[in-house]
């Protein structure tokens, strides 16, 4: 009964090691993994390290990234442009971004190299409100060099699914320096969506005004100064008449539009 016993035991202990073994992920995939928690406790770390510890001298990232309008995008960054941007990233308190592993679709993994595709989900928030969220279709490729695993190449496709927050497009057209109507593109949900709205520069009481026709005829005072003030407090500086209109509505959108391109 003793030696049966013992026997079972050796078994047992046998089968586990063998899947344990088994379901480890491969170093690739590790790395993949360490990348995602590294970028996702940045914020919190405020240190490049933990990301930089996983990547090749040589790393190069080659991202085509796909916008909430369709627009496509470009970008190739080297190891030296990756660490910078993550210095940014740092000082930018008010901006997070995180990321979560949806499913593996490929892995190969040889002896000193591998690379691994993903599919991530990513969520970025400025202020709390969410700037973007997407979808990632991250492929890695690694190397073992001197004993160590490191990434070497990551190229990505970013699509934009949805956002509260982003950069918006206006165009401004003009009636001589005094009637301004403006077509302004704004992030909302899944879409963009777009509004009109119309402004008269014009004296008032002896003051120049800027007033947003049709909004309750909503009154901006463009000083002399070159101030643009809404009530005591100033909202921008302007020369000309389409500066003070443009820096109205990058205040009348503030809390949509990161940045505002005029047309």
């Amino acid at each position: 009964m003793k030696k049966s016993t013992t026997f079972t035991l050796v078994l047992s202990i046998a089968f586990l090691s063998f899947f344990s073994g088994f379901s480890q992920d491969k170093p690739v995939t590790e790395l993949l993994k360490s990348y995602i928690s590294a970028t996702n406790n940045l914020s919190a770390e405020e240190t490049p390290d933990n990301i930089l510890m996983l990547l090749d001298k040589n790393y190069q990232n080659n991202t085509a990234y796909i916008g909430l309008t369709g627009a496509l995008e470009r970008t190739s960054t080297t190891y030296g442009e990756f660490a910078e941007q993550i210095e940014e990233d740092i000082k930018n308190q008010n901006y997070n971004f995180t990321m979560s592993l949806d499913k593996t679709v490929y892995e190969s993994q040889k002896e000193s190299s591998g690379t691994v595709s993903a599919l991530i989900n990513f969520e970025s928030k400025i202020d709390g409100k969410v700037a973007e969220k997407g979808t990632i279709l991250m492929n890695i490729v690694a190397t073992k060099s001197q004993g160590e695993w490191k990434i070497t190449q990551n190229n990505t496709v970013r699509v934009s699914e949805e956002s509260e927050i982003g950069n918006c497009v206006c165009y401004l057209f003009s009636k001589g320096k005094a009637f301004f109507n403006a077509e302004t593109y704004y992030p909302a949900g899944v879409k963009y969506e777009r509004e009109y709205k119309s402004y008269r520069v014009s004296i008032k009481d002896g003051k120049r005004t800027i007033v947003n026709r049709g909004n309750n005829d909503k009154t901006f005072i463009w000083a002399e100064n070159g101030d643009v003030m809404d009530g005591s407090r100033k909202i921008g500086t302007a020369t000309t008449p389409d500066e003070a209109v443009q820096a109205v509505l990058t205040f009348v959108y503030g809390k949509t539009c990161t940045k505002i391109n005029f047309s």
